[in-house]
């Protein structure tokens, strides 16, 4: 009786042994079936990136819109596509332009609205120096703003827009230029050495890297062409 009931509780647990493999191995199929399986939040991901790019051909609107629906798509990226004015603001700057007054010759004159798209549409022109364009400006609010900001004197410039005035800093460096037209603004804001440009060093400045003035109002007069340019391109 013991060897009988012995050999029984051997059978049955040899029994509950293989029923939990065979439980443990459908368990891990399921897992490695689900691993192997795209979530859903990747699938809309991808998705999103292959309509983004689909709906966004070269410069159109559809860059801006679609961008944010791709996961980890820059945004700078987009921003210039997205800004309609700025092709048309940027291309009134002719390289030939840029040139009369750089020192290192451009091919292009690119644009960018930045890191996003803003509310009164203003973007920049890259020629070789910043070229900020404000089109909607119409009670000149950006234009004095900035131009207090400089905490410089104006000096007039005649034959730009409806008024044209450049500053210089009582420090070493070249002039910035703000124009108004109608409802847009055009600064220009070099931000490089004075060597950068074609102006005339003054050898008494002292830093040794200073203007004449002379030289700043000549090539301050020369550089709000830029910004004459822009205005004809907007219709300003």
């Amino acid at each position: 009786m013991f060897r009988l009931r012995s050999t029984l509780g051997i059978a049955l647990g040899i029994s509950l042994v293989a029923l939990n493999l065979a439980a443990c191995s459908k368990s891990g199929s399921a897992k490695a079936n689900t691993a192997s399986t795209p979530s859903t939040q990747e699938t809309t991901s991808t998705a999103a990136t292959t309509a983004a790019s689909a709906l966004a051909p070269n410069g159109g609107a559809a860059a801006t819109s679609a961008a944010p629906a791709a996961s980890g798509a820059p945004a700078a990226a987009a921003s210039g596509q997205g800004e309609p004015l700025a092709p048309i603001g940027c291309g009134g700057i002719t390289t030939a332009m840029v040139n009369a007054l750089v020192t290192t010759p451009v091919t292009s004159v690119t644009f960018s609205s930045g890191f996003g798209v803003y509310p009164d549409h203003h973007f920049e022109c890259d020629a070789g120096m910043r070229v900020d364009v404000y089109p909607q400006d119409s009670n000149k609010g950006q234009y004095n703003a900035d131009l207090t900001a400089e905490n410089a004197p104006p000096n007039p410039l005649s034959g730009v827009g409806d008024v044209a005035v450049y500053t210089l800093a009582t420090l070493e460096g070249m002039p910035d230029i703000y124009a108004h037209k109608g409802n847009v603004t055009c600064e220009i804001l070099p931000s490089s050495t004075v060597t950068d440009y074609k102006v005339t060093v003054d050898p008494n400045s002292a830093f040794g890297g200073g203007i004449t003035k002379d030289s700043a109002a000549a090539w301050a007069t020369k550089a709000a062409g830029l910004c004459t340019g822009v205005f004809t391109a907007l219709k300003a």
